[in-house]
């Protein structure tokens, strides 16, 4: 299914205007994934539930659910025109916010890592690092299917990011950071199996360490950045107060207080943007009995 999205898509990115194939992928391919995609809406559901409790009553719930679903056709359309996005005119689709934080902290000389969720469009947000005059390294996973693999990664190149895919992360992510660069990365899914279980929103859930492991060893800076839409095609890149690690080894307990605070902020933008908060896979199991 993911495939045949990606197709349509794609289509209406290279044959309409931006405001018409905006307003159909909106309503027409995001209510299509609604509707067919039962099990992702019912795990957004249930993930739901776990953020807010039974604060929300069922019409605001489903509201949610339904903009979760346009607002990831969205980025996917998003994705495909980001060869817009350009020094003249990033201006109009990515707006930064508290970006003084990664200057200063490029100041220590150590690097730093932007650290971000599966939440808005971090594709604009690290594409914005380009046109500010700092282009970074983004850490990314090969999809399954080599085609959609090979376009996301062309386009990364072009928007002058250079790609780490997970095998290769550790070698060219020291490296980055050694040479006082910037390294984006989604630190909101546990795709080695190896992460650490911290609390998030009350229940214990497996973290990836990898960004503090990266922030101990060499020194750089984690700065949670997060970009949020604000319009069509808009964003707002907030780089948020930078973590001050308190871990002095390696050691898991030692990792898990830093991990935490990291959680904290991630929890505040997943409460603020939840219709942009792109998990269709259950976080967590369901309560047994």
């Amino acid at each position: 299914m993911f495939t045949a999205f990606y197709i349509i898509i794609n289509f209406l990115s290279y044959l309409l205007p931006v405001w018409l194939a905006y307003f159909i992928t909106k309503l027409v391919v995001g209510a299509v994934y609604f509707i067919f995609y039962r099990r992702g809406r019912r795990n957004v559901s249930r993930n739901l539930e776990y953020v807010f409790g039974n604060r929300l009553k069922i019409w605001q719930k489903e509201k949610i659910i339904f903009k979760t679903f346009q607002s990831f056709a969205l980025f996917i359309y998003e994705f495909l025109i980001i060869r817009k996005i350009n020094q003249r005119t990033f201006k109009d689709f990515v707006n930064p916010i508290g970006f003084e934080n990664v200057e200063r902290a490029l100041k220590k000389g150590k690097g730093v890592i932007c650290l971000t969720g599966h939440l808005g469009n971090w594709e604009y947000g690290a594409a914005l690092l380009t046109y500010l005059g700092y282009p970074g390294m983004v850490i990314a996973k090969r999809f399954k299917n080599k085609f959609i693999t090979k376009y996301f990664y062309n386009r990364r190149r072009e928007q002058g990011m250079e790609v780490a895919y997970l095998e290769e992360a550790v070698r060219k992510t020291l490296r980055k950071l050694k040479s006082n660069g910037i390294v984006a990365v989604l630190g909101d899914r546990d795709y080695t199996n190896q992460g650490i279980e911290v609390p998030f929103f009350g229940k214990k859930t497996k973290f990836p360490a990898g960004p503090f492991l990266f922030g101990l060893k060499t020194g750089a800076v984690i700065i949670p950045t997060f970009a949020a839409r604000v319009g069509m095609c808009r964003y707002d890149v907030i780089f948020d107060t930078p973590i001050e690690l308190e871990s002095k080894g390696y050691e898991k307990d030692e990792i898990k207080k830093d991990l935490i605070k990291w959680i904290k902020v991630f929890e505040k933008f997943i409460r603020r943007y939840p219709s942009q908060w792109y998990r269709f896979e259950p976080f967590w199991e369901p309560e047994k009995g």
